[in-house]
């Protein structure tokens, strides 16, 4: 039984209510978030790549970059409010940092 994925290719849209939603991580490619998911954008060759929420997540609350343009970290609102630290050449999950109260909805801001 062969399984088969679905791969999203192009994502449309902007999440408005995100706190400093687009960036400039390099001259020619932005990062903003789109419902669960950050899309890294090369406006040059229209390329987008994609870093997913976590699926336990209720959405992204916030984004930052790093002064160097390396890192970018992205809040999550859960039962537990995560902040994930990604290497934006990679696009690799560096770091989690989770809230210490349970049972509460934490969103970091």
């Amino acid at each position: 039984m062969s399984v088969s994925a679905l791969l999203p290719r192009h994502i449309f849209g902007l999440r408005g209510d995100v706190k400093d939603n687009i960036h400039f991580v390099e001259e020619s490619t932005i990062v903003y978030p789109v419902g669960h998911t950050v899309v890294s954008y090369n406006v040059e060759t229209k390329v987008q790549r994609f870093t997913p929420g976590s699926p336990e997540s209720e959405g992204i609350t916030a984004l930052a970059v790093s002064p160097n343009k390396k890192f970018m970290a992205v809040a999550e609102r859960a039962d537990k409010g995560t902040i994930s630290v990604y290497d934006l050449q990679t696009l690799k999950r560096r770091k989690v940092l989770v809230s210490s109260e349970t049972g509460a909805k934490v969103s970091w801001i």
